[in-house]
């Protein structure tokens, strides 16, 4: 089990492009995407970030609808290769560039394993996964936010217990 013992009290930590992304949890998971056969069978750590719904968000998601259907009527009158790719999420515009940079009290060095980001309509979220699991001995984690990989300022402490 893992309790935050430490974070902001609004559990903001980076705005992105006019948008608050807030830190909504972590987990030890045992089900790790498979990058490598080094982690087969391992476990390790997902944690989750949510964009805050505004005023904002909901017109983002109105263009984003609209220039959902116009790239489908593209695509249907002059072909896939004359479309191109459809247009991105707005929340993955926003949530893909923020993370987290992972240590404990015992020195593990944790990576970035896989990840996953979606958001349009009702939801803006994201997961990220990191690898290994933390070792028995490590009684905390420290989570320093980031975005673009840059250091937010913003951290989070989490007893394992």
């Amino acid at each position: 089990m893992m309790t935050v013992i430490s974070a902001p009290g609004d559990l903001v930590v980076v705005t992105n492009d006019g948008v608050g992304v807030r830190f909504a949890g972590i987990e030890s998971i045992a089900d790790v995407p498979i990058v490598s056969a080094e982690w087969l069978g391992r476990e390790g750590l997902r944690i989750y970030f949510q964009g805050i719904r505004s005023h904002e968000t909901w017109q983002r998601d109105v263009r984003y609808e609209e220039q959902l259907v116009q790239w489908a009527d593209l695509r249907n009158r002059d072909g896939a290769e004359a479309a191109g790719d459809a247009p991105s999420m707005p929340g993955q515009l926003v949530l893909g560039p923020v993370g987290a940079v992972i240590s404990d009290d015992e020195g593990t060095t944790y990576r970035l394993s896989a990840g996953q980001v979606a958001g349009s309509a009702t939801g803006w979220e994201s997961t990220w996964v990191y690898l290994p699991e933390p070792p028995k001995a490590a009684q905390i984690l420290t989570l320093e936010f980031t975005l673009d990989d840059e250091l937010t300022g913003k951290t989070c402490q989490v007893r394992l217990d």
